[in-house]
């Protein structure tokens, strides 16, 4: 045995380097559980050890497994997380007899916050809770977290606030995903499940936001930065014969290895099995460089990153991952190429940043034209 396959065996099923079997020790139930819960989200587990010197554990989880801080709050007797990054502050307001805090602006709630009016969204109406009456409720205070999706305030009723919390985010399952007021879930300190909430979502659904996600109005790139907390996460990634990439992380749903004889070609696309669908794959070189690039090796492994749009997985081909950044964006122009939807500096280095959706309409129009794009 090689000394990896030696070092494997702590991953064995009833392994144990204990003499005796204690309360603590000695039933070879350990490193087999961190083993078999890692691969269960898709991750890996790996051991280096080197005599003398140490050993390391490398642990490697999927991108939409993350710890992040949340609130958590709770409406009509179920329990939501929202992510701290999106909360801007927390207000009660008090109410006192033959008033009304909430005041009705075109059929809209709105309550007046500094002299500004922030709309309200009454958590439990756009869940579809069971609730009685118009929302606003009968108790003597009204809880509201004030939330921003991009540029947009809005206030988000409930009906108890907890507290802050480091959460394990969780992906929804594919039958869930289309839901998009919920980001993910969670499994909290004493065993029970709380959903994410995703604010763009739940604004887009109240109509607060109609294409909240869109980056280019027009001609115009729409990347406003207004302050230091104005920060975006970005995957940086290489793609030979393009260079240097971004892409928004929250649009990136996972980040997976293929093999090339698990690649397949359906009517003239490259394809392949991914979670019970036909996914297809997208090569960027051969779209955005007239294909001038040097192929891979047939041998290579394919990184790549998945997207999903209106529930359908879409694979986009790189070479390899850089770095996960979060940093204000400054864009330094607009696209020069179809495919891009600006350039900007990030990390000391122009990168472009991807357009999804028009690398989609420009593979479309490839193998429309009868354009080899494998």
């Amino acid at each position: 045995m090689t000394d990896d396959e030696l070092v494997s065996l702590v991953f064995v099923p009833g392994f144990s380097t204990a003499m005796k079997i204690s309360s603590l020790s000695g039933r070879g139930v350990g490193m087999d559980v961190v083993k078999t819960n890692i691969e269960k989200i898709g991750g890996t587990v790996d051991v280096v050890t080197h005599v003398g010197r140490g050993t390391s554990i490398k642990l490697k989880i999927p991108l939409t497994l993350a710890i992040i801080p949340a609130l958590v709050v709770a409406t009509r007797g179920s329990r939501f997380a929202i992510p701290q990054k999106s909360l801007r502050e927390l207000v009660r307001v008090e109410r006192r007899p033959g008033e009304n805090p909430i005041e009705r602006v075109h059929g809209v709630s709105v309550f007046r916050l500094r002299n500004d009016l922030i709309p309200l969204v009454h958590l439990d109406q756009v869940l579809g809770l069971e609730s009685e009456g118009n929302g606003d409720g009968t108790s003597d205070a009204i809880n509201i977290v004030v939330v921003q999706a991009d540029d947009r305030q809005f206030g988000l009723v409930v009906d108890q606030i907890s507290d802050t919390e480091e959460i394990v985010v969780k992906p929804l399952s594919k039958q869930l995903q289309s839901i998009s007021v919920f980001a993910g879930a969670t499994i909290r300190g004493d065993g029970r499940i709380a959903l994410i909430l995703d604010v763009v979502g739940i604004a887009q659904r109240v109509g607060i936001l109609s294409e909240i996600r869109n980056w280019v109005v027009g001609n115009q790139v729409a990347v406003a930065v207004q302050s230091p907390e104005d920060k975006q996460r970005l995957l940086l990634f290489d793609v030979r014969g393009i260079g240097r990439m971004a892409i928004p992380l929250p649009l990136v749903t996972r980040i997976e290895e293929f093999r090339p004889g698990q690649v397949e070609i359906v009517g003239g696309e490259d394809v392949v099995q991914y979670r019970g669908q036909a996914m297809p794959l997208t090569r960027l070189n051969s779209i955005l460089a007239c294909g001038n690039s040097t192929p891979p090796p047939e041998s290579a492994s394919l990184h790549v990153i998945v997207c999903t749009e209106r529930g359908r997985h879409v694979g986009v081909i790189i070479d390899r991952i850089l770095d996960i950044v979060e940093e204000t964006l400054v864009v330094d122009r607009p696209a020069g190429r179809d495919g891009t939807r600006a350039t900007a500096v990030i990390r000391g280095k122009v990168t472009q940043l991807l357009d999804p959706s028009d690398v989609a309409r420009l593979r479309g129009n490839a193998i429309a034209d009868g354009v080899e794009v494998a």
